[in-house]
């Protein structure tokens, strides 16, 4: 009797062992599956976290390039006004008139600095065609070819892009 209860004693110790054994399988398979979730989980806030950020810069920058624009049509609808002023001031021949103009003038001149409009240089300056258009072309003696002789409108630049291209006389070749 005795060799059936250490038999028994044996095979419930050996189910026992393997019970443990499966409970333990079973429980590092869990381990491995919530591992492997959490780290899906973290790649995907990761993910997301990046695709926010480059979602930020995206509107930001659209933010800035529609500000820029609406500065450019406004800007645009006042080249004609300040045209406007300076041949307005080259026809006054009172200087009591000529001085409110010479006013408004540097008044605009004042408010193209701080949004940063730049006239484009002419005087003695080479003919560039992204800068200059050149109406008007007239052989000097003197005077090298695709040399600026003169200029009949002033053009601007805006952030570095012309707004307006200088339209000058060039010497011809």
């Amino acid at each position: 009797m005795k060799e059936k209860n250490n038999a028994k004693a044996q095979t419930t110790a050996a189910e026992q062992t393997t019970k443990a054994e499966d409970q333990l399988s079973t429980t590092e398979k869990l381990i491995a599956d919530l591992e492997a979730k959490a780290k899906a989980n973290l790649d995907l806030a990761k993910y997301q976290k990046a695709e926010f950020e480059n979602y930020k810069r995206r509107n930001q920058n659209a933010v800035a390039a529609s500000f820029q624009d609406g500065q450019t049509y406004v800007v645009n609808l006042l080249l004609p006004i300040y045209d406007g002023v300076v041949e307005a001031g080259k026809k006054i021949a009172d200087p009591a008139d000529l001085a409110g103009f010479e006013i408004i003038r540097k008044k605009l001149d004042d408010l193209f600095e701080k949004l940063g409009i730049e006239p484009i240089q002419t005087k003695d300056q080479p003919f560039d065609p992204k800068l200059h258009n050149a109406v008007a072309v007239e052989k000097v003696d003197g005077v090298p070819a695709d040399q600026i002789l003169e200029e009949w409108q002033k053009g601007f630049t805006f952030h570095g892009h012309v707004l307006r291209p200088a339209m000058v006389k060039v010497s011809g070749a």
